[in-house]
């Protein structure tokens, strides 16, 4: 059954792609779709059944994918995949469903049956899902992250040819590719580390580059190497995210590109069945111009400018800044790295050469510009920078977008985020302010500014609070994020319905530990049902992983010890303070 409506993709790129041209010099054709990045996550907009939906570009899925909740939300029936199939990556696998979408509507054009993969962790707010290799693996795939851009590409004519049609004077950088599998689809191509030959997944669905221990071992890095430093927690699709640690490198080298002096996240990932050691992530593709050209078994790509690998700073979350757990394919949720350098830029030793690689000539309806000409290419270009954390150009941009569309809610949230992040929160609360204005239905910038004004101590926090309440879907990720909220106000009740909302939808997340627990503590704070609190912190407790900060554990105890004060049990209360 599984893979008996892809014909939907190649249809796309017919009717997108303009004419061929004749024969003779290499010419290349592109579809470009807008991608805009949040956070580390580049994103699509698509129509499931005509309703708006955003999905992760994500090279390192076989297939495209939404979480349990997202078909919920949207109404979609669901069937058994056939027998024997799994999915699987960091923190485990899935068996998933499957979903029908009677009308999937991507770059304009829809299709109908379009089958979903259905499983795994919710994402962040407002995004369904995932969209990978066998969409992205029919042609060439040109994606320019900094400037908002992802491309479908057909060369024609161009044999062997360098498909770095953008690159004038700077070096190309060129990496072999191999499949794993035709079923399974996975990029794989060669880098070094440390000197120490490894293979690497090209995965924009991973937030952050990460290597194994298996790998970083053999390059003479362990968990007690000098300057190694434990991080957070890292998820992927499956229940139980891993440790993580930031580990110096020497050297990173990859396509003649070399990376001197900067740090990797490192975890115990699997990546044995991908015959690999390491994901290459957004934080790669954000720093440069790549092109998968799978019509010739070859990456190219250019330095875009920025850091490769930057474990100096956490993943922002869209919603607001404060942290929150990650549940996207291996999204690494990360603690500062107080004594990481920041890595200089990468040299490359091969320029590029146009006298004997003359760039490929674009048909009349491709359009290579990479400068923004109107408000949409200065907003995701904006959010680019925001991404890498270079904020004042991200200001500057996101600025001249507001100024080129003075009614665009979206722009002056987007702006409102980046002040918050750059530590101006007076600015940051009047740009929310103006995008609430503009649109009342904005549950983010609602959810933004309870946030801030809650960090700020002004009111109306409760408003915003109950105004997401009453816009965003039931099934929605943010309701975990809102009874949190709720909470630090002191409005244990509204806590506890959001809780009640996010665990009936998320019952395999990955997440469920922490919201278990702050069901639990927020029913004994409040003298609520504390029997089901008991039960909730003593299933938290069961199903938190191992590899769990013990802060965790700590706060579970401590709820639960609060429980057992309600039900009078001061020995069985004592005993969890004391091991909290």
């Amino acid at each position: 059954m599984l893979l008996r409506r892809l014909g939907w993709i190649p249809l796309l790129l017919a009717l997108v792609l303009p004419a061929a041209h004749a024969a003779g010099r290499c010419t290349i054709r592109t579809f470009t779709i807008p991608v805009t990045m949040d956070g580390m996550k580049p994103l699509i907009s698509a129509r499931i059944n005509g309703v708006e939906a955003r999905f992760v570009v994500d090279t390192g899925a076989f297939f495209q994918m939404m979480s349990p909740a997202a078909a919920a939300q949207y109404k979609l029936g669901l069937e058994p995949a056939p027998f024997g199939l799994w999915v699987g990556g960091i923190g485990g696998a899935v068996r998933p469903d499957i979903a029908t979408v009677k009308s999937f509507t991507l770059g304009g054009v829809s299709f109908h049956g379009v089958e979903f993969l259905v499983g795994g962790n919710d994402r962040l707010p407002g995004v369904a899902g995932s969209l990978g290799e066998n969409l992205f693996r029919v042609r060439d795939l040109e994606l320019d992250l900094a400037n908002g851009v992802l491309r479908m590409v057909e060369p024609s004519h161009c044999g062997r040819q360098e498909l770095a049609y953008w690159a004038r004077t700077e070096p190309i950088a060129v990496v072999g590719l191999r499949w794993t599998t035709e079923a399974h689809p996975h990029l794989v191509g060669e880098a070094q580390l440390n000197g120490h030959a490894i293979h690497v997944v090209f995965d924009t669905g991973a937030a952050r580059s990460v290597l194994s221990w298996r790998a970083a071992k053999r390059a003479g890095i362990t968990p007690g190497s000098r300057g190694v430093l434990r991080l957070g927690m890292i998820s992927g699709i499956g229940r139980k995210p891993v440790a993580a640690w930031s580990a110096p490198v020497d050297v990173f080298e990859i396509g003649g590109e070399k990376i001197e002096h900067t740090r990797v996240t490192v975890a115990d990932i699997d990546l044995e069945g991908l015959h690999a050691d390491m994901l290459v992530g957004a934080d790669f593709f954000l720093a440069h111009h790549v092109y998968i050209a799978n019509s010739q078994g070859k990456l190219y790509f250019t330095y875009n400018g920025g850091p490769v690998f930057d474990l100096s700073v956490p993943e922002p979350a869209r919603s607001a800044p404060a942290p929150a757990a990650s549940n996207a394919t291996a999204a690494a949720t990360q603690a500062p790295a107080p004594t990481s350098p920041t890595s200089s830029a990468p040299s490359l030793a091969r320029p590029v050469d146009a006298a004997s690689s003359p760039a490929p000539a674009l048909s009349a309806e491709s359009d290579s510009s990479e400068a923004p000409v109107d408000a949409a290419g200065f907003l995701r270009r904006g959010t680019a920078y925001a991404s890498r954390r270079e904020f004042a150009l991200a200001l500057a941009d996101l600025t001249r977008a507001c100024d080129l569309a003075p009614k665009d809610a979206e722009c002056r949230y987007q702006r409102g985020l980046v002040y918050w992040h750059d530590g101006q929160p007076a600015s940051a609360l009047a740009d929310l302010d103006a995008a609430i204005a503009l649109d009342p239905r904005d549950s983010q910038a609602r959810l933004a500014r309870a946030q801030l004004e809650l960090r700020q101590r002004h009111a109306g926090v409760e408003d915003d609070l109950d105004a997401v309440d009453r816009i965003a879907p039931p099934e929605d990720n943010l309701r975990l994020r809102l009874g949190q909220l709720y909470d630090d106000i002191g409005q244990y009740a509204g806590a506890i319905h959001q809780f009640d909302l996010w665990i009936d939808y998320h019952r395999e997340d990955v997440s469920l530990p922490t919201a278990l627990t702050d069901r639990c503590g927020s029913e004994a704070v409040a003298n609520i049902d504390v029997d089901r609190a008991l039960d909730d912190c003593n299933r938290a407790l069961r199903i938190i992983p191992k590899a769990a900060p013990i802060s965790a554990s700590a706060v579970t105890l401590s709820n639960r010890g609060l429980v057992q004060v309600r039900q009078k049990k001061l020995d069985e209360a004592l005993a969890d303070f004391t091991a909290a």
